[in-house]
């Protein structure tokens, strides 16, 4: 190594005492640093064990969540619903239906107005003028317009019939667009029988109030009126001399009860259920009382196939959890290699208390322990699911889920889903035993980089001082070769004066 001396001149440590200055200094400086190999061993191993423990973490994250879904009353009240005859109506059912079982009769569907035009020639303007279009319901001939909303000081609303305006060079495709486009509840269509132009039109929704009444002052637009109550003279050649399809009213029977709706869904008869017709079931139907029956039957029942689905997720995600805890705390004999937390008391006595808690019992539920419901612990702490025990414990009423549910305000004996959501919560909060282990080790790791940093700054001390004492040395050594020198000099000489 390469100084400057006082005098500004280049010197080499070790050319005044002939020692390996460098090699020296650097093996001593070496020394000093020793205890970095053993610091870096220790910090890999406590790196790999921040990252094992924050998988525990995620894990015991997701068993909570496991135990949290389970323990809303909805998984354990969900229901579903059959239908003998699904081609004739469809039936849904939500947790507030409660089971049950009647007979449906379908009379009659649900269905739109529609009404059509006389043929017209294809493409051709039909002429000039305007069309109002009023929803509303027919009885015979007579005609029932739909209200608009009263406006004070009104106390009845007046009809709110709908405008088109048509051009003299509006063809049926043109006049049917501005139809729609005018939002009159009807929708039009143009069709093409082959040679002649139609204007189709059918009410936007079913039912009987959801008709209309098509009039037009214009002579020109008297082919798209549609007003049975206002015929014609002589020769009928508007809508209705065409075939009429009235809107119609669902007609259905629950339990031999009359019911209507202006759609082919019944959702407000029976709390929670919806059904859906789809097709009648009786056959010659004219009215109340007639035609023949063939009733559809549905069904209402508790569906335990969401709970034993969030016993299935929470056994999956403590077995998940079991098998990280059992692989970090092992010691393997054939390979003589101790898991990252093998006797870490904290880690172990996690383990434990799960373990403790899966056998432990839960009150107020006929069945009191999880190996009761199929359930059943193993000796390497894993579940495993007996199907056949706990497909029983879901068909026996509320078994299932008291054992799971129960609520005693006492952390001993609640549910097991209660168990372990409250177990998991406190655990993960902060000053909780999981928080508090990963914060411990993040500690550990963080003072492991301090006596490193403190190992290397002594290093360096002792290296500027090592430096320093060497230089001293080696030009006092120089110097003190200088004067042997000059002395063995002036006793050669004096040797050969004196000869």
């Amino acid at each position: 190594m390469s100084t400057v001396s006082n005098t500004g001149t280049l010197s080499s440590t070790g050319i005044g005492s002939g020692l390996n200055v460098t090699s020296i200094v650097s093996q001593l400086v070496a020394l000093e640093k020793a205890p970095l190999t053993l610091l870096a061993t220790q910090a890999t191993q406590e790196q790999a064990q921040i990252s094992s423990f924050g998988q525990i973490q995620s894990q015991i994250s997701a068993l909570t969540d496991a135990a949290t879904a389970m323990s809303d009353p909805k998984v354990w009240n969900a229901s579903k619903a059959s239908s003998s005859n699904a081609a004739a109506a469809a039936i849904t059912a939500t947790n507030v239906a409660q089971p049950a079982s009647f007979s449906l009769d379908v009379d009659a569907l649900a269905v739109p107005q529609s009404v059509s035009s006389g043929p017209l020639t294809a493409g051709a303007p039909v002429g000039a003028g305007t069309l109002s279009i009023q929803l509303g319901t027919w009885s015979g001939t007579t005609f029932s317009p739909v209200l608009a909303a009263p406006v004070p000081p009104a106390t009845v609303g007046l009809p709110a019939p709908v405008t088109v305006s048509i051009a003299a060079t509006d063809n049926v495709a043109a006049i049917a667009a501005k139809i729609n486009a005018a939002n009159t509840g009807v929708v039009a269509t143009a069709f093409n029988d082959g040679t002649s132009d139609r204007l189709l039109l059918r009410s936007k929704n079913t039912g009987a109030a959801a008709g209309f009444q098509v009039t037009s002052a214009d002579t020109a637009l008297a082919k798209f009126v549609f007003d049975p109550m206002h015929p014609p003279s002589g020769t009928d050649t508007t809508m209705a001399a065409n075939p009429v399809q009235y809107g119609q009213d669902a007609q259905a029977r629950i339990n031999g009860i009359a019911v209507t709706s202006s759609s082919n869904t019944l959702a407000s008869n029976i709390p929670g259920v919806t059904i859906n017709l789809l097709a009648t079931t009786t056959t010659g139907y004219t009215g109340p009382g007639t035609g023949t029956r063939s009733p559809t039957t549905l069904t209402v029942s508790t569906d335990v196939t969401p709970g034993v689905g969030f016993v299935q997720n929470f056994v999956t995600a403590y077995n998940t959890l079991n098998a990280t805890l059992s692989s970090v705390t092992k010691y393997d004999a054939a390979t003589k290699t101790a898991g990252l937390f093998q006797g870490d008391s904290a880690v172990v006595g996690l383990q434990n208390l799960l373990r403790r808690m899966l056998g432990s019992s839960s009150l107020g539920a006929s069945s009191q322990h999880l190996s009761d419901v199929g359930l059943e612990l193993q000796v390497d702490g894993s579940l495993t699911l007996n199907t056949t025990k706990l497909s029983a414990a879901a068909n026996n009423g509320t078994t299932l889920q008291q054992l799971f549910t129960a609520n005693n305000n006492n952390p001993a004996t609640n549910g097991f889903a209660l168990k372990f959501r409250d177990f998991g919560k406190s655990a993960l909060a902060i000053g909780g035993m999981v928080t508090n282990q990963a914060s411990s080790l993040a500690a550990v790791l963080a003072d492991n980089a301090k006596k490193q940093t403190a190992v290397n700054d002594h290093a360096a001390t002792v290296q500027a001082q090592l430096q320093a004492q060497y230089s001293a040395l080696d030009a006092r050594m120089a110097s003190l070769n200088a004067i042997n020198a000059y002395v063995t000099q002036q006793v050669t000489l004096w040797n050969k004066s004196t000869a």
